[in-house]
Order: structure tokens, then C-alpha cells, then sequence
């Protein structure tokens, strides 16, 4: 019964059904949503694009068709300030702006999501998922006839593949004029699965109330939002909306992330009931911030987890560190009582909960060390961006390792120690857990707090009843471990396997731990081995399994990087990647770094080889004023690329002491360079001041590699396509300097 309810727990978080375009006309539906989707996401429409162009032009008439009022907001927008890069990105963006005013407005609720895609795909779930979903939210609430109390806005920024930029520049460019404002932003990094919410701003207590009341698909918790919030290997415009003290849920999806910046993030490999789950989401949140005082605010946090079928559970802080004390009491209560009825000692409880903490790290290594087995047999999986195609049977062979993991030390603890030695020595690994993360990060306790409170309040009841009764009592007191473990395994593995070690790992040994109590007299005192010993075997063979079921083919491409790098200077011209030499790139790359001139502007290539210098136009520099006072130089270049790039770059090796962009300070200056994106075809401006003397600076565009124009380019075979970041670069010193 309890891994039933393990099942149910993960099951309901998946999506399931969706609205078609009949549906009524004041509700969402999925169907009509993906009716934007194939039109924005025909073709990649990478910013600096015709066709870029071309979906900004019909989100825009397609809003105003709403009745709403539109204006394209053009400026230049950075990498925001919490992201540090040697080389900056900037670019020209044009947001898309949307204003629905309310009956009697205490601020505004942005309906927020990015309509640029990546030059190697055409974007449908990334992020044309998110703009569909704006937009058919918008479409029923205008279909719904009453106004909401505040503003809406649709806010669609531009640039955010490129480094957040649109999102930035409208932040700084004074959020529009309004203080007081709730982004519901839309994201993906993938093709499916649940739409999770995994960031939000701190103090996030209204905010989740506002989800627990009225989002019908919650699909969060504060142990992820926490972790998430902490790490910024994934970015979305969050980290642009944050430092301009406007408060935000992040949602995404993250499910089949084999199809993230691929070909083949079309429409056709949408899933409706996804789409379904984030326009319920963001229309019923719509409403709710529509109608709510937005000035009214929560100036704390909350720990929260959601229940089986959208029951998300809010808390004080508080709550949890009385659970987490009452934990402790109540294992040592328990202890207690155990030891005096002679079925464990302390040497046995004390041992057994110092190698319950050890098993939990000994799964995460071996879940790390079976993904680097399989990358090593298939190195195509290292540069994967997260999971292959086809993930299911690694995702069962992590979990059944880890359980492999958690019977192998529960079989070793009880020959030591006896059989209840197991569950006194997990609860105390619990209640040790759970005290020290209500102390250090009381949003993250609750994972351990609340199952073994409930566990440990079980185990202490079922024994003032009956024989008869105990097991079925106690069963219903583990059904919160059951639940946490549920949604601690599938959806999160679903985020991707390399969390799994970290995340997944630990969840089983520690959670399913509890979910054992019932075998405490059950469990066979001879061939308990056969038990971790069937399970570690079960799990290397659905590895292997896995390999053999997940081929790379022309509708499952193989993900390849490479870079043509011409030297103008010297008219000289290399290959270079990212990543070891695959059966498609060493036609082209060998195993040997590039030389230093082309090391400097590439220091993360590890593979080169020779190429044929082709007639490409580089970028020029027209120095249009060049001074120097009181041993200060100050420097106005116009820069161009002659072959309408995309993107263009000012390189250094010393750091001036101050840089203007296109008419924005960029402090502080960063360590190497900028690289703008969509350059304005009269020329990017750049001022920058650095110390009397000369100055050496080299300027570098960039096209996406296919459409570079380079004769010696060949067409990759069909199971292969170029990641986002293969181009076609031209570099040149800036003279006269």
C-alpha cells in the first residue's frame, strides 16, 4: 500500500488531458494556445533575425486583437548583475508590451515570458509554450467580460537566449513606472512533464499563498524553490525581474530535456496536457493577483509541499522547528522504550543512525558512479544538455540502485544490531537532519521533519494497540513518507539525471528507510541478502537496457558543437569545439588545443584543426574621436560587421577603467570584452577611457555556423545537429590604436 501511494504522489503530479478549441470561451485550452506556438515557431527566430522580426510583428497584432494596448519598447539590455562573465553579454532588444488596465489598480500583475528562440531550434516549447500560454490566458479573460481590479500586463521580452536582455532592460529601464507589481513568468527546458515552480522571490509568503489558493497545479515545494534559488546553472528572466524589487514565481517544465535548443523543439513534440497544466496555473493566478491589494504584503517566508492531486501545504517556520524538537523528544522517547524492552542497546542505536547517514552519501555515489559508467560506454551522452531521448530505464535503474543502496545497509544494520535497531538509528538520522536544516534552512526542513515526526508518533502509538492493529496503524502513520518520497523521486528526476546523485539518491535511502518499519519482523533472517544483491543486479541490467533502447537517429539527433574561427589578421583559419571529437566533428577537429591566438578568444576550446580561410568580410572600427588628458584616454569607436552578424564583439587583454555601450554604462567593466547581439546596422557605438598609451583591441562577429557562408562547411548528417553556440567567427586587431 505505501508504494502505491509512492506511485500516486509522483502520478499526480504528471499531466493528464487537455481543452480543445471548443472548449468555452472563458476558459483556458491547450489547443488554442498551441494554435500561437505554430505560428511563432515555424522556423528559429534567433534575435538579430529576419525572422525575429517577423514573430514580434504577429504577437504584436495578434494582442491588439485582444483589445489590448501595445507598444514595442526598444532599448539595450546586459547580463544581469548577478551573472559574471569574463565577456558581457549585451544586445538591442524590443520587448513587447501589453497594458490591460484594471477598475481601481493598487499595481500590476506582468504575465511574463520570452518569444526569442536559439539559432539551433525553432523554440516551440522553449519558450513558445510560455508566449501561447500568455496569450490564451489574456484571450480568456477578456472572454470572461469583467475587468480585474489591477492592471495586467503582458510583458514578452526579447533577447533572453541571448543573456536575459530584454527582461534586464526593462527593469532598468524603471519597470514602466510601477512600483508595486507580481510576474507570473513562464519557462521550459524541455518538452513536457509537469510545470513546476521551482523559484520564487523572497519573502515568498504571499506569494505561496496566493499559489496554494488558487493555482490548480502547485507542483512545488520549499526545498526546491530553495535549492533553486541558490544556484544559477539555469537561468530564466528571474534573474533580470529579482534585482528590480519586483516579486515573481518562476514556473517551467523541465520533462524530455533531449529536446531543449534542438531541431526538434517544434510544435509537434508539444505536449497539450503541459501546456494545459501551465495556462490553468496562470490563468487562475491571473485572477487571483487581478483582484487582490497588491500593496498588501507578507514579510516572511513559508516551508511548503504539495499533497497527492494540488493540496499544497503551508507552514510557518515555526511549525517546523517545533516538529523538529518534538522529533528528537520523541525518538529518544522511543529509544527509551525500545532499549528497556531489550530490543536494542545504545552502542546499536548510536551506530546504526551514524551509518544511516553514511548510506545516504554511498547511494549518491553509486547513482553517480552508474550515469558515469553509462557516459563512458556511450561518450555521446556528454555533451547532452540533460537527458537522452529516451531516459525511463536509466530513471528506474537510479531508483532500484538506491534501493539496492538502502536494503544492503538495512540487512547489515539488523545482523549488528537486531531488527528495530534500523528504524531507532534512521529516525535519529531524521531528527538529527531535520534539527540542524531548521536551524541553518527552515524552508528545507520539512523533508525530513514532517515523515518522521509522523513516523515516530507511529511507532509509538501502534504499540498501545493490539497486535492485531499495529501494522495498519503504523501504516497510516508513514503515509507522509510515502507522499515526500513520491514526489522527491520521478518529477525530480525528470528535471534531469545529474541532480539524481544529490537529490534522488539520498530521498530513497532516507524516506523509503521508513518505509521498511512494516518488514521490521517480516524481513527474512537468512537470505536477506538476495534482496540488495537482485536489486543491484536489476538496476545494471535496466542500465544496460537503456543503452541498448536509446539510439541516436535522424528524429533522435545526436547534439555536436564546432566553431569556424578565422584570423584576418594573418588570414588563417581553425576549427575549434567544446567538446572531444565526435564521429561527425573529427572530420574536422583532432584531440590538440588551439594555438593561443585563437586560445584567447576561445579558452574553453579543447579540440582544433585546420581549415581553409575563407573570403569573409571581418568587422571594421571607425575611431571617431581618440583624446587623452591628464593621462586618460578616451576612446569613441563605431563598430560594423560587414556581413550582417548577428553578434559582434570588442575583445582585450587590460581592462579599460570605464565603457559605454550603445548609450549604457557598463560597470563594472568586465574582464575580457562584450559581446553584442543584434548590432544596429549604422554601427555599435563604444566609448571607452583606459590609461595614456596604446591600446590593443580586437573586434570579432559571429553567425550562426550553417548560415555562415563558409565553403569548406558541410551539412551534417540527419542524426546530428550543431548546438546553439556553433558559429562561424571572423576576428581582427582594431589599427591604429
Amino acid at each position: 500500500m505505501l508504494l502505491g501511494v509512492v506511485v500516486l504522489a509522483a502520478w499526480g503530479q504528471q499531466p493528464r488531458g487537455y481543452r480543445g478549441v471548443g472548449a468555452a470561451g472563458d476558459v483556458f485550452s491547450a489547443e488554442r494556445a498551441v494554435g500561437v506556438v505554430r505560428e511563432i515557431a515555424q522556423r528559429p527566430h534567433a534575435i538579430g533575425t529576419a525572422e525575429h522580426e517577423r514573430v514580434r510583428d504577429y504577437l504584436v497584432e495578434e494582442l491588439r486583437g485582444l483589445g489590448a494596448q501595445v507598444e514595442v519598447q526598444a532599448g539595450v539590455g546586459r547580463y544581469p548583475a548577478g551573472i559574471r562573465r569574463d565577456v558581457l553579454g549585451m544586445g538591442r532588444v524590443a520587448n513587447i508590451v501589453a497594458r490591460m488596465p484594471g477598475r481601481d489598480s493598487t499595481g500590476t500583475v506582468f504575465l511574463t515570458a520570452h518569444y526569442d528562440s536559439v539559432a539551433s531550434g525553432p523554440g516551440a516549447n522553449d519558450d513558445g509554450v510560455g508566449v501561447g500560454a500568455v496569450v490564451e490566458a489574456v484571450r480568456a479573460l477578456r472572454a470572461g467580460g469583467a475587468a480585474l481590479r489591477n492592471d495586467v500586463v503582458v510583458l514578452l521580452t526579447d533577447g533572453e537566449e541571448a543573456g536575459l536582455l530584454g527582461a534586464e532592460a526593462f527593469v532598468a529601464s524603471g519597470k514602466d513606472g510601477r512600483d508595486v507589481g507580481v510576474v507570473i513568468n513562464h519557462e521550459a527546458r524541455g518538452a513536457g512533464g509537469p510545470v513546476l515552480l521551482w523559484r520564487t522571490t523572497h519573502p515568498n509568503g504571499a506569494l505561496i499563498r496566493a499559489v496554494e489558493r488558487a493555482a490548480p497545479h502547485p507542483n512545488t515545494d520549499s526545498l526546491s524553490t530553495t535549492l533553486a534559488g541558490a544556484q544559477t546553472s539555469s537561468n530564466t528572466d528571474f534573474a533580470s525581474f529579482e534585482p528590480g524589487g519586483l516579486r515573481v514565481l518562476d514556473w517551467a517544465f523541465a520533462g524530455r530535456s533531449a529536446y531543449y535548443h534542438s531541431p526538434f523543439d517544434d510544435p509537434e513534440h508539444v505536449n497539450l496536457a503541459t501546456v494545459q497544466q501551465m495556462g490553468d496555473n496562470t490563468l487562475a493566478l491571473a485572477k487571483e493577483f487581478g483582484d487582490k491589494d497588491l500593496t498588501v504584503t507578507e514579510k516572511t517566508d513559508r516551508a511548503f509541499f504539495q499533497l497527492p492531486f494540488g493540496k499544497l501545504v503551508v507552514l510557518p517556520f515555526w511549525v517546523i522547528i517545533a516538529l523538529a524538537v518534538a522529533t528528537v523528544l520523541g525518538v529518544a522517547w522511543l529509544c527509551r522504550r525500545l532499549r528497556q524492552a531489550g530490543e536494542v542497546t545504545l552502542r546499536g542505536v548510536f551506530g546504526s543512525t551514524a551509518t544511516a547517514f553514511v548510506a545516504a552519501p554511498l547511494a549518491a555515489g553509486a547513482v553517480y558512479g552508474l550515469w558515469e559508467a553509462v557516459k563512458a560506454i556511450r561518450p555521446e551522452y556528454r555533451p547532452l544538455f540533460v537527458d537522452p531521448y529516451r531516459p525511463e530505464l536509466y530513471y528506474w535503474a537510479i531508483l532500484v540502485l538506491s534501493a539496492a543502496v538502502l536494503t544492503a545497509w538495512y540487512v547489515i544494520t539488523r545482523r549488528l544490531s537486531g531488527p528495530m535497531a534500523p528504524a531507532a538509528g534512521l529516525l535519529g538520522c531524521l531528527a538529527l537532519l531535520g534539527v540542524a536544516l531548521a536551524i541553518l534552512a527552515p524552508a528545507t526542513a520539512h523533508v525530513a521533519v514532517v515523515p518522521a515526526f509522523a513516523a515516530t508518533i507511529g511507532l509509538l502509538t501502534a504499540s498501545a494497540f493490539p497486535e492485531r492493529w499495529r501494522l495498519p496503524v503504523l501504516t497510516v502513520f508513514l503515509l507522509p513518507a510515502a507522499i515526500f518520497l513520491g514526489s522527491a523521486t520521478w518529477t525530480v528526476l525528470q528535471t534531469g539525471i545529474t541532480t539524481a546523485p544529490f537529490l534522488v539518491a539520498p530521498a530513497v535511502v532516507l524516506l523509503g528507510g521508513l518505509l521498511l518499519l512494516p518488514l521490521a519482523q517480516a524481513w527474512p533472517a537468512r537470505r536477506g541478502w538476495t534482496i540488495p544483491s537482485t536489486a543491484f543486479i536489476l538496476a545494471v541490467a535496466l542500465a544496460a537496457a537503456g543503452l541498448a533502447v536509446d539510439r541516436f537517429d535522424d528524429r533522435h539527433p545526436l547534439t555536436s558543437q564546432l566553431v569556424y574561427a578565422l584570423d584576418a589578421d594573418h588570414n588563417e583559419a581553425r576549427w575549434l569545439s567544446r567538446e572531444a571529437p565526435d564521429r561527425w566533428t573529427r572530420e574536422f577537429v583532432g584531440d590538440t588545443a588551439p594555438g593561443e591566438d585563437f586560445a584567447r578568444l576561445w579558452p574553453t576550446a579543447v579540440s582544433s584543426g585546420h581549415a581553409d580561410p575563407a573570403k569573409l568580410s571581418p568587422p571594421t572600427s571607425e575611431i571617431v574621436s581618440d583624446t587623452t588628458e591628464s593621462g586618460q584616454r578616451t576612446v569613441h569607436l563605431r563598430l560594423r560587421s560587414m556581413r550582417n552578424a548577428t553578434s559582434i564583439a570588442l575583445r582585450y587583454d587590460t581592462a579599460p577603467t570605464a565603457l559605454r555601450v550603445a548609450g549604457r554604462e557598463v560597470t563594472p567593466v568586465p574582464k575580457t570584452g562584450i559581446q553584442f547581439h543584434a548590432p544596429p546596422p549604422e554601427g555599435l557605438d563604444i566609448h571607452l577611457v583606459a590609461p595614456a598609451g596604446p591600446l590593443s583591441l580586437r573586434l570579432v562577429d559571429y553567425t550562426w555556423l550553417p548560415d555562415s557562408g563558409i565553403p569548406s562547411y558541410r551539412k551534417p548528417p540527419a542524426d546530428i545537429y550543431f548546438r546553439q553556440d556553433s558559429t562561424g567567427a571572423v576576428f581582427i586587431s582594431v589599427p591604429g590604436l
